[in-house]
């Protein structure tokens, strides 16, 4: 009976770990996917070439848009396409396709970083898509979803299923898929160069290693600052695609901590949010040596100056960081990097709720999405 009962309690305790093994996973997912890729892009770039894509509409819920937020900035320099993410809800009701009637209907595409494929927005709106003959792209663990069968061309993710209702891995392996659709289709569309082309590869090749360090120094990191924690409310504060990495992030957290979020674009937060700020106020200042760095150390030191409880996320060689900056081997490319600077959000996301002694698998008011109905049910 005893030892029943161990092995019960020591499947819990893995079950409780389900975040941590998911993220533990993500530079193999990433490696697998660009080793991949030639399979993977295939018919991602045959469509972007044979239909001559010029409009692209990004379709997701959540965290699908956030994913799109990051990806958006890198596809319209790689690819020369005009961009738009949407919420599929809303534009199924308030918005439209080619409003300006400029783009036929094969210069078009619908692209969803979908997770099961079963959300009722993206759904919709692939609907509508097949009846006006623009195409749908998707990526997906279950390829035989309601979205992937309305998908003219469907991605499978390598990531399966997760048990935590705090998805992770997946849309990490959405990113990852992307950008590398975008690269393979830049390629070949001879928009960037042999050497730029390089230069990504390059990227991807030494990504799970860096991968993994952040992961190391992520868990180092949180053992010696559990004392920041001790909140009911976070700000994040981001530019560019690390302002949509920043919304990603920051709901990995309030899902599994119950930590309310205040995510704000750089500029957006000096403009809104000082008045708010106060001694025990924790904030997020993401800082990689990119465009606008400048303007967001000044931002920071103003943090620093109101607030006890700044975090730095940063490159090891970042000149402002301190005694509460998580830093680690970042590489800091401008649009890539927001895959690396995910991972400490979706650590902390477990490693709070563990010492909250929140479930990452019942979700506190579990259920609300079947009474919703933000799902269809296959």
């Amino acid at each position: 009976m005893q030892k029943r009962g161990r092995g019960k309690q020591q499947a819990e305790t893995n079950q409780e770990d389900a975040i941590l093994q998911c993220v533990e996973t993500e530079p193999m997912l990433v490696k697998r996917i660009f080793d991949q890729r030639g399979e993977v892009c295939k018919n991602f770039v045959s469509l972007f070439l044979e239909k001559d894509i010029r409009k692209v509409y990004f379709s997701g819920q959540a965290s699908g848009i956030f994913v799109a937020k990051m990806l958006q900035p890198f596809m319209e320099k790689l690819l020369k396409v005009e961009v738009s993410v949407t919420n599929p809800a809303y534009f199924n009701q308030y918005e439209t396709f080619n409003i300006n009637q400029i783009y036929k209907p094969e210069q078009m595409v619908m692209l969803c970083p979908a997770h099961s494929g079963t959300t009722t927005g993206p759904i919709q709106m692939a609907k509508k898509c097949r009846e006006l003959g623009i195409s749908v792209v998707c990526s997906t663990y279950d390829t035989t979803s309601t979205l992937a069968n309305l998908s003219d061309v469907v991605i499978y993710k390598f990531s399966g299923p997760e048990a935590s209702y705090v998805e992770t891995k997946s849309h990490m392996a959405s990113l990852a898929i992307f950008f590398l659709c975008i690269i393979e289709t830049a390629k070949a569309m001879n928009n960037i160069t042999k050497e730029e082309y390089i230069y990504y590869c390059n990227y991807f090749e030494t990504l799970p290693k860096h991968m993994e360090m952040i992961i190391q120094d992520t868990k180092q990191w949180y053992e010696t600052h559990k004392n920041l924690f001790t909140v009911d409310k976070a700000r994040y504060v981001g530019f560019g695609p690390y302002y949509a990495m920043a919304l990603e992030g920051s709901l990995k957290i309030a899902e599994a901590t119950n930590i309310s979020s205040l995510v704000y674009d750089m500029e957006e937060f000096m403009h809104t949010s000082t008045t708010q700020i106060e001694a025990d106020s924790l904030i997020y200042v993401i800082a990689p040596n990119c465009e606008e760095l400048e303007r967001m150390n000044d931002l920071l030191s103003w943090c620093r100056d109101h607030s006890d409880k700044v975090v730095l996320l940063a490159n090891n060689n970042h000149p402002m960081k301190d005694h509460n900056a998580l830093t680690s081997a970042f590489l800091d490319d401008p649009y890539l990097s927001v895959m690396e600077y995910l991972i400490p959000f979706q650590l902390l996301a477990h490693y709070i709720a563990k010492d909250r002694k929140l479930s990452v698998i019942h979700a506190r008011n579990d259920g609300a999405s079947k009474r919703l109905k933000t799902h269809v049910e296959e």
